[in-house]
């Protein structure tokens, strides 16, 4: 199944939300959402709203000189924690309560390669979200909030891997590699306690981040030489 035959299929009626949200959306710089783990029930149009909004907030910061790194909200039975990317951001949502989180896959409408570029933009920034918190391992300072995080953040790259994954026929990390390492690192407490795990975490992160680096830099130089149309195909070899 390839990457345009993926977004393409229909979205299932969403039930109904009957608690506060809990998960992490990915959200690029035009305010599209790339990846969630928010549950089902929670309508689109308000994941893109927040996402809107967190968006504006961040511009206007940097309109004034006074740029936001984060920013938090708390309503009544949820907090919601947004950090810049460029240009865009990571959402992170917290309810109050336990609420079981259904992890879901957003649908995309644009099958071009410039929609693939920022959504693997988007993706990577996960991973550099997922270095800050080895690092806050290292130093051993983080909250509860922090683990949490942590966990919807290799929901995140779990995920967006297996929509990458489908639509490359080379050039992307090996999904056991990946998940040697998310499974290396349960929890940030697990690593704080075992320090000597923490550069072999690294490590496998480091490989992974490269290799996703390099696949970028090939959809960007193909981007400019791109005239016309073009398929998945032709430019990974993978049969359609």
């Amino acid at each position: 199944m390839g990457f345009l035959k993926l977004f393409s299929k229909p979205v299932a009626a969403s039930p109904k939300l009957e608690r506060p949200p809990e998960g992490a959306v990915a959200v690029a710089r035009t305010g599209a959402i790339i990846v969630n783990t928010l549950p089902s029930g929670l309508l689109p149009g308000t994941v893109e709203q927040i996402g809107r909004t967190v968006l504006l907030a961040f511009e206007a910061s940097g309109k004034i000189n006074a740029p936001l790194s984060e920013l938090a909200i708390q309503y009544e039975g949820l907090r919601v924690v947004a950090r810049e990317s460029r240009g865009g951001a990571v959402i992170f949502f917290h309810p109050t309560g336990p609420v079981k989180t259904n992890a879901t896959l957003p649908a995309m409408s644009n099958n071009s390669l410039s929609e693939f570029i920022l959504y693997l933009e988007t993706y990577i920034e996960c991973w550099k979200q997922f270095n800050y918190y080895v690092n806050l391992a290292r130093i051993k300072k983080f909250t509860t909030e922090d683990e949490a995080q942590f966990l919807e953040i290799k929901s995140l790259i779990t995920q967006g891997l297996e929509v990458i994954a489908d639509a490359v026929e080379q050039g992307c990390p090996r999904k056991d590699e990946v998940m040697v390492l998310i499974t290396s690192a349960p929890s940030i407490r697990h690593l704080a306690e075992r320090e000597n795990t923490i550069g072999t975490v690294e490590s496998q992160w480091h490989k992974a981040f490269l290799t996703l680096q390099s696949l970028l830099g090939r959809l960007k130089v193909q981007q400019q030489k791109q005239e016309g149309d073009w398929s998945w195909g032709s430019l990974f070899g993978k049969d359609r």
